[in-house]
């Protein structure tokens, strides 16, 4: 329906702009009160169809009905003025009326398309967010998750025995990515965040996220949370916690399976929560486990680009004989998690 409108509106307002104008022209005679009636009703129907189609043609069409519709609309006078004896300042005035009017007209639909194209830009811009938003989400929780099972079979493999258990961890674990990706999906349908199976992770589920890494990755983990950290930190700062710690120990199980222990601590303080995932570096004797293959980096590059946004801080680099993954995000003074 938009795009009938869009092709219709442009040949109409030119058309009928071009007849009004080749009416005046042709006109002779004297115009009586019926004809004069129906002069403003052809003028108030050709400012109408110059707003519309300045509002939803193409923009060569748009200029073209603007200069008809004008010239039309200023020209339109000179049917009641020829032959009535008018003055020159009467002809002044009532040509210069018609055209203000033919381009308030046009100026009323430019600025109907303009707010339009700035709702239509600033809803594709939230959307796009919200996809991105949706594509960090996907990548945090799926890529921590797959990233378990590949490494445990690797595991496995490498040390023989523990079959059953192995296969229960890397059940439990793809059921799981199964899960995040259902809900990723859901929301990209347009189901919500509260569509069935719908969860938002935040701080208090840090100490489950450790215990399944310790399990998956057989990696010793500290995790050390402040009392009362997960009632005083806001759910978007939850959240954002919640997945740089997952993509941070992503990375420890990517890029340094052999690693002694990690250590996970969250600090929350009166205006902000400090956050540090570090791995200890060296290795366990009799553990050598491969890395697990891609270029990764750019779950980190997103997850600095959220802190920033959040007015935070960021910071990822070797620490000691590791390496350490740090964010310093603020927290309301008022906040509460919901």
């Amino acid at each position: 329906m938009n795009r009938v409108r869009r092709i219709g509106h442009g040949p109409v307002g030119i058309a009928a702009a071009a007849a009004s104008l080749l009416g005046t022209a042709l006109f002779r005679g004297t115009l009586t009160g019926t004809a004069g009636a129906w002069m403003l009703l052809e003028g108030a129907a050709l400012a109408a169809l110059t707003a519309l189609t300045v509002r939803h043609a193409s923009p060569g069409r748009a200029a073209a009905a603007t200069v008809l519709g004008t010239a039309a609309l200023a020209a339109q006078p000179l049917r009641m003025l020829d032959g009535a004896g008018a003055s020159a300042t009467e002809y002044v005035f009532f040509i210069a009326f018609g055209a203000v009017l033919g381009l308030a007209a046009a100026g009323a639909g430019l600025l109907v398309r303009l707010v339009a194209r700035g709702r239509a830009g600033a809803l594709e811009d939230v959307r796009r967010r919200e996809r991105l938003a949706l594509a960090a989400g996907l990548h945090d929780l799926v890529a921590h998750d797959v990233t378990g099972i590949v490494l445990d079979a690797q595991a496995t493999r490498a040390e023989g025995g523990g079959g059953d258990a192995a296969l229960e961890r890397i059940e439990r674990a793809g059921l799981e990515a199964l899960a995040a990706m259902d809900r990723t999906v859901g929301m990209l349908r347009g189901e919500g965040t509260g569509s069935p199976g719908a969860r938002t992770y935040g701080v208090a589920d840090l100490p489950e996220l450790a215990d399944r890494f310790a399990e998956t990755a057989r990696l010793p983990v500290r995790c050390d949370l402040d009392p009362g950290a997960a009632q005083r930190v806001p759910r978007e700062t939850g959240e954002a916690v919640y997945r740089l710690v997952a993509e941070a120990l992503t990375n420890v199980r990517r890029h340094a399976p052999d690693a002694a222990g990690v250590a996970v601590t969250v600090a929350a303080g009166p205006a902000n929560v400090e956050v540090r995932v570090a791995d200890t570096g060296g290795a366990r004797p009799g553990r050598s486990l491969p890395r697990a293959g891609g270029r990764g980096g750019t779950g980190l590059i997103g997850l600095a680009a959220r802190v920033e946004a959040l007015g935070g801080e960021f910071r990822a680099g070797p620490d000691g004989a590791g390496w350490a993954v740090e964010a310093a995000l603020p927290v309301p003074s008022a906040a509460v998690a919901e």
